[in-house]
């Protein structure tokens, strides 16, 4: 038995050390690589489409948001009933991992379609972005629910909980990689930029196949230990949700719903607040390279913390270091550099964790028929999940076009600050407020 393992049900071998111990361990390493390219498309869309499309395509700012928000609604429906349908077909980690690569080759053709957008002539630019937009998350959906269902197939809460952070500092890394990148594509007349744009989306498209091709191979070479066992009366399940779902489920729906809509007004202003306010390129790339670096180191910490405390006192210490960092940006956001990028460190350690936990949540609600009411697949309880994340996303876009429009009117430099600014810094307090609310209500593993 390998060092620093501990049998599970089944026969089978969970991991006793952190999430940094599973990049030793094939299957895991290859599916932080496989979530690293994942979350470079993910997180292009959550920074970027709304500059994309307001500056290198010049759509005003509500059908920019019209765009955003239709596609994301019908993409988090796609989620549930993709979910739904493939419940069987990705019951185990290697059926998931062969739905996620062929995915990633769909997204990422939608995703170059999408960003030739500033190409096209611009009287068709409004409707193209929207069939583009549309293609693109229907067929993101079958790159995503498959591989997010892998955490509902982990039986041991302390192994899920290391997935999940092992998740996170992918998603940190892509992050970073963006802000590093963003710079470039933030450059320039219209027309650069949306030759920048097309040549970015072949470079995700190339890194997000590579990587789910090699997750796809390492699941293919044996998951022992890493799946939930199987019981007769959970192959065999009904053909619709249930109509009722438990309250612990409920409240990670609510709780991910909640903190999507406020955490992503912040991560979408980003661009505009990066072009607008800071004033050299060195600047502008730091913001976003804070919050991604705040959410890397974050996840040893939240780990450790759940470790030597409890999981609810990790989400609650989270929660507050990310009012503290919001805060600190509402009050320096115009003014230091040096403190603006603090306050992102503070913000992005503090919504990774909250995150991280509640992802780890959503895994446990899968792998408990007591948790979700009955023993749903874990496509069906991640499907839902996306869903609620992808509908505040929505929200958020509706609420930042309305705050483009308004800055639109007058073109002071510290009026325009401020308008992104207090938005960028009042809605993540209130979603960390949600979540530190339905603490009592979570079950965190």
């Amino acid at each position: 038995m390998m060092l620093g393992a501990w049998p599970m049900a089944g026969g089978g071998i969970a991991w006793s050390g952190g999430w940094a111990a599973l990049w030793r361990t094939p299957l895991w390493r290859a599916y932080g690589v496989g979530h690293y390219g994942k979350s470079l498309v993910w997180y292009s869309s959550e920074l970027l489409f709304a500059y994309f499309l307001t500056e290198a395509c010049g759509l005003p700012p509500r059908a920019m948001g019209v765009v955003l928000a239709l596609s994301l609604v019908i993409n988090g429906a796609t989620d549930m009933v993709m979910g739904h349908l493939l419940r069987r077909l990705a019951g185990t980690i290697s059926a998931a991992a062969r739905l996620h690569f062929a995915g990633s080759i769909l997204a990422g053709a939608a995703l170059l379609l999408f960003l030739a957008t500033g190409l096209v002539p611009e009287a068709w630019r409004l409707v193209y972005a929207l069939v583009t937009g549309l293609v693109f998350r229907l067929a993101y959906a079958l790159y995503d629910v498959p591989q997010n269902a892998v955490l509902g197939m982990i039986a041991s809460d302390r192994l899920r909980t290391n997935v999940s952070a092992l998740r996170f500092v992918g998603a940190g890394l892509a992050t970073l990689s963006i802000a590093v990148t963003a710079p470039l594509l933030l450059a320039g007349s219209a027309t650069d930029k949306a030759r920048a744009f097309t040549v970015f989306a072949l470079v995700l498209w190339s890194l997000g196949m590579v990587s789910a091709g090699w997750f796809w191979r390492a699941a293919r070479g044996g998951t022992a230990g890493a799946e939930t066992p199987r019981s007769p009366e959970g192959t065999m399940r009904r053909p619709s949700l249930p109509v009722r779902l438990p309250m612990g489920l409920i409240s990670v729906l609510a709780a991910e719903c909640g903190l999507a809509a406020c955490a992503s007004v912040f991560t979408r202003l980003e661009p505009y607040f990066a072009a607008t306010v800071l004033t050299s390129s060195l600047a502008r790339g730091t913001v976003m390279a804070c919050v991604a670096l705040g959410g890397l180191a974050g996840q040893p910490l939240w780990t450790t913390v759940v470790e030597r405390t409890t999981p609810s006192s990790a989400f609650r210490a989270s929660g507050a270091m990310a009012i503290t960092g919001a805060l600190t940006f509402l009050l320096f956001g115009a003014h230091s550099l040096v403190l603006t990028a603090a306050a992102a460190l503070l913000l992005g350690a503090g919504l990774g964790g909250l995150s991280m936990l509640l992802w780890a949540a959503a895994g446990a609600c899968a792998a408990s028929p007591a948790l979700s009411g009955r023993h749903l697949a874990p496509t069906q309880v991640f499907g839902l999940l996306t869903l609620c994340i992808k509908v505040g996303c929505a929200i958020a876009i509706l609420v930042v076009s309305e705050i483009l429009v308004w800055r639109a009117g007058d073109r002071q430099a510290v009026v325009s600050a401020l308008a992104l600014i207090v938005p960028m810094a009042v809605m993540p307090s209130l979603g960390a407020l949600l979540c530190l609310m339905l603490t009592p209500r979570l079950r965190l593993s």
